[in-house]
């Protein structure tokens, strides 16, 4: 199994991946995640693949097939009435091939994100993850993660 930067050629498969998460996302909160959408900006990611400033995506591949990625944007706070400057990374999505899940896999591709943001000295690496999503949230606690913000909803 490899790690790599992706490339251009690489955004149909990540795409295919990408749906497996939007179905999962539209069947666990229909009320949120409207069903007859792409679920994938492709343009976007685009835009993150061609300009290393705005972010990195990273493929995991074996034998030459992409089974897993993880998206990452750079956010930097700068002049916040609140908050210090400070860049962050932010783990947009990442994402494993159903049949490779719980092989090791996302950790490496966590620990990839890990030396990227080192390499960028971005000061935290965060990421959002829907609180139905037990099998994520275990996961990202298992890597060490915390909880610092919690979002909570009162349906009306």
């Amino acid at each position: 199994m490899n790690i790599r930067t992706a490339k251009l050629e690489d955004l149909e498969k990540i795409t295919l991946l990408e749906k497996q998460i939007f179905k999962l996302h539209a069947e666990s909160r229909p009320d949120w995640i409207d069903n007859s959408k792409i679920g994938f900006n492709t343009e976007y990611y685009k835009s993150i693949i061609e300009n290393p400033d705005k972010g990195i995506v990273f493929v995991a591949e074996e034998n030459n097939t992409i089974i897993g990625h993880c998206i990452i944007v750079i956010c930097e706070i700068k002049n916040h009435f609140l908050m210090k400057d400070m860049k962050n990374i932010i783990i947009e999505d990442l994402c494993i091939e159903e049949e490779y899940q719980k092989k090791g896999i996302g950790k490496k591709l966590f620990d990839e994100a890990i030396s990227y943001g080192r390499k960028i000295k971005a000061n935290i690496l965060e990421l959002a993850v829907w609180d139905f999503n037990k099998n994520a949230v275990e996961f990202y606690e298992h890597l060490g993660m915390k909880t610092r913000l919690r979002r909570m909803e009162y349906k009306l």
